[in-house]
């Protein structure tokens, strides 16, 4: 398997610990990005969505996700 094939395959795992109404921050990198788009099924079901970047919260934004602040996000249940 190579490098990519393993950002994925953790990316989809990290998945598994998202639920719906939650709070999440999403981190930078070329694993988080496979992570984004990926992240699909959770568009809309999700209390708000912290990015921890620019990049990231343009990439997230391009999904169609509504990126909010830190400041106005509260407590994250998921990072």
């Amino acid at each position: 398997m190579d490098a990519d094939s393993k950002k994925k395959a953790a990316a989809h795992a990290a998945l598994e610990y998202v639920e719906d109404g939650m709070t999440v921050g999403v981190g930078t990198g070329s694993t988080v990005n496979f992570l984004i788009d990926a992240m699909d099924r959770f568009r809309g079901d999700l209390a708000a969505v912290v990015a921890s970047s620019r990049a990231t919260e343009a990439r997230l934004r391009a999904r169609g996700f509504t990126v909010v602040e830190l400041d106005q996000a509260g407590d994250l249940d998921l990072y």
